[in-house]
């Protein structure tokens, strides 16, 4: 099998996996709202600084405790960084840090839920040795990948990056930098954003699916990509990154 036909045939059975995801949400919606009326979809369970929110448009850019970051000094955990500590940065070479804050993330019904769910980015996930071990992150954080910022849990794909499991915890310590401008930090190899809040400017553009219909799309352009290719820069990369994870999984 060529692998634009693998890449066709995957995205193929990928979309029919959105698909069921989007019917059982519906479901799953519809017995929430039956059994409680009163407690409309926008509203988030609050966990730590961050919260847990029935989408993606929210949560902290938060590395897992342990995290190691690029520093002058070399990688150091993020616990033991503090306010002016200068890590390696993309666009400013190095760059003071501003604040650095953590929360702890806990389960809600045995689940890590919304913007905070934490993904694991295997080693090697994105590149020969990038990340360099196993990185955890809060999904709504940003890949920094072919210059452009892409949130992980848009990335996720069951082989080399995936949702973490909630089994064996029951909270989760995570830390965000922040520093005068946004940029791009070095974790454990991988090249990550700092902390954005909604006022600050991008370092880089950020391209993400909004919601589930677009995924689709995407997956849709993937299938038809062997006849006509038409994927954008988003699809590309997801495309490249779940035909690396299985070339890991069969190397392994």
């Amino acid at each position: 099998m060529t692998p634009k036909v693998d890449r066709a045939r995957r995205n193929a059975l990928k979309s029919i996996g959105v698909l069921a995801s989007a019917v059982a949400a519906t479901a799953t919606t519809s017995r929430r709202a039956a059994a409680d009326p009163g407690n409309g979809n926008g509203n988030g369970n609050g966990n730590g600084g961050n919260g847990n929110h029935n989408g993606w448009g929210g949560g902290g850019n938060c590395f897992l405790r342990g995290t190691q970051v690029l520093t002058r000094e070399g990688y150091r955990p993020i616990e033991s960084l503090k306010a002016g500590d200068e890590i390696a940065v993309r666009f400013a070479g190095f760059a003071p840090i501003e604040a650095i804050e953590s929360f702890t993330l806990s389960r809600v019904d045995g689940a890590w839920i919304g913007p905070s769910r934490p993904v694991r980015v295997k080693r090697g996930a994105l590149g020969d040795n990038v990340p360099a071990t196993d990185l955890c992150l809060t999904a709504s954080h940003a890949l920094f990948v072919d210059g452009l910022l892409v949130p992980a849990h848009n990335l996720v794909n069951g082989t080399s990056i995936v949702f973490e499991s909630a089994t064996g915890h029951d909270t989760l310590d995570f830390f965000h930098i922040a520093l005068a401008h946004h940029d791009v930090l070095d974790a454990q190899g991988a090249a990550c954003e700092t902390l954005r809040d909604s006022a600050s400017q991008p370092c880089a553009p950020i391209v993400g699916f909004k919601g589930g219909r677009d995924e689709l799309r995407s997956r849709l352009r993937s299938v038809v990509s062997p006849i006509v290719d038409r994927r954008r820069p988003l699809d590309i990369i997801r495309d490249d990154i779940e035909a690396r994870g299985i070339e890991l999984r069969r190397a392994a």
